[in-house]
């Protein structure tokens, strides 16, 4: 399943050395979002899927600045957050 998210910072936070001295394999790929979201939508909409359980933290829109320091330090867990706006009535 792909899920849309935040990128982490492009700054290289791997050892590259200590990776290559274990012989370790790195695999990375991006999720062809335009493609499949339309089918991912489809599959929450059906009941297919259930989205909630993947979601961690609901942070109000107001909040943003606070909840993206929450989400980039991994602070409470927080892996999936939502921001939700004051116009949603949550």
């Amino acid at each position: 399943m792909s899920i849309v998210g935040v990128y982490g910072p492009t700054d290289n936070l791997v050892p590259i050395g200590n990776v290559l001295n274990k012989g370790l394999t790195i695999r990375a790929n991006q999720a062809s979002v335009k493609r499949l979201l339309p089918r991912l939508i489809e599959h929450v909409q059906n009941g297919v899927l259930n989205p909630k359980g993947l979601i961690t933290h609901r942070i109000p829109l107001e909040e943003v600045a606070d909840g993206y320091r929450i989400f980039s330090a991994k602070l409470d867990n927080c892996i999936k957050p939502v921001l939700i706006s004051p116009s949603a009535g949550i």
